[in-house]
């Protein structure tokens, strides 16, 4: 194939040879404008990347006052960790589960959005929120959503249309533009997921984080919240019943990674900083499983027919203090 500046094609055909001679006169200037509108488009892509995430900062900063646990006033901490336990359910842009693993496209990432809105009203999430902020906080936390899922919907859209056009050069010069041209560029409009990924992992570690999730701090062996945790040499943690009744039965394995460091565990190895971690965050689920693990106790002391003082009638506790 050889360049000429006139436009005129001739063909040379010959038993074992056929020349075919395509004028391209204007093709360096096609691909140099084509390639100056990729990067604008990756300019803008930044721009909205920063603003998003600088974004998610700010609500970051919002999310720490009205989350954070106390004992002497307001705060919606158990609101937002059911809020947050349902966006991870819903996965919008990004899916973890084994049938459908990986990026979702924009049509996806629609229909998951739509589903985390209409479950957290299903709930009854926002009716529940203590203080009034939390409810400006979860509109700007869906602002950022939908802006995102904007973005990746007009990155798409950008897709298509740089594919549309290389596909109708290639028709005309059959060079094929459509497979050396995306890898010479390199772009991330080419590459619909960067984004996404990027401001995901900016709402996870600043927003999602903030408000410690109860499935990362569960026993491996009962499911439970791990109270009384202990952390066993291997640095995997347990909760204290949990342990005292594997040593009981001489198991000594652990369950997670089969070192034998059960029976060495004894109070040495309760954790008493994560133990005021969890009394701090997750209130409600200690004290259920503080008092499942003091009904245990107190029905192999005392028998079967024990009843925990919590679950004691006032005639119950009336006939214990006679």
């Amino acid at each position: 194939m050889t360049r000429r500046d006139s436009p005129t094609e001739k063909e040379v055909e010959q038993p074992f040879v056929r020349e075919v001679e395509v004028p391209l006169t204007f093709d360096a200037e096609f691909f140099g404008l084509l390639q100056g509108d990729v990067h604008n488009l990756d300019a803008l892509q930044d721009e909205e990347q920063k603003a998003l995430v600088a974004e998610v900062s700010d609500l970051s900063k919002e999310l720490v006052k009205l989350s954070e646990p106390s004992r002497f006033k307001k705060t919606d901490q158990y609101r937002w960790r059911e809020l947050f336990d349902v966006y991870l359910q819903a996965g919008i842009f990004f899916s973890d589960l084994e049938k459908d693993h990986g990026k979702r496209d924009s049509a996806a990432a629609l229909k998951r959005l739509q589903w985390f809105q209409s479950e957290v009203i299903k709930r009854g999430i926002v009716d529940t929120f203590k203080l009034s902020p939390s409810r400006k906080a979860l509109n700007q936390f869906i602002s950022i959503n939908v802006t995102l899922l904007r973005n990746l919907q007009f990155q798409e859209i950008n897709q298509k249309a740089i594919a549309k056009i290389l596909k109708k050069f290639d028709k005309r010069t059959t060079l094929g533009a459509r497979q050396t041209f995306p890898r010479l560029i390199q772009s991330d409009v080419i590459m619909t997921e960067t984004m996404a990924r990027s401001v995901c992992a900016q709402m996870t570690q600043d927003l999602i984080q903030i408000v410690p999730q109860l499935s990362d701090y569960t026993c491996p062996v009962c499911l439970a919240i791990v109270w009384r945790p202990i952390r066993m040499e291997c640095n995997h943690v347990l909760c204290v019943r949990c342990t005292v009744f594997m040593q009981r039965r001489g198991t000594n394995a652990c369950p997670l990674c089969r070192d034998d460091v059960i029976l060495k565990a004894d109070q040495d190895n309760i954790d008493e900083k994560l133990s005021k971690f969890l009394l701090r965050n997750f209130p409600k689920e200690t004290k259920e499983k503080q008092i499942e693990h003091e009904t245990i106790d107190g029905r192999e002391r005392f028998g079967i027919y024990y009843t925990h003082p919590s679950e004691q009638t006032p005639l119950q506790r009336y006939c214990a203090v006679m």
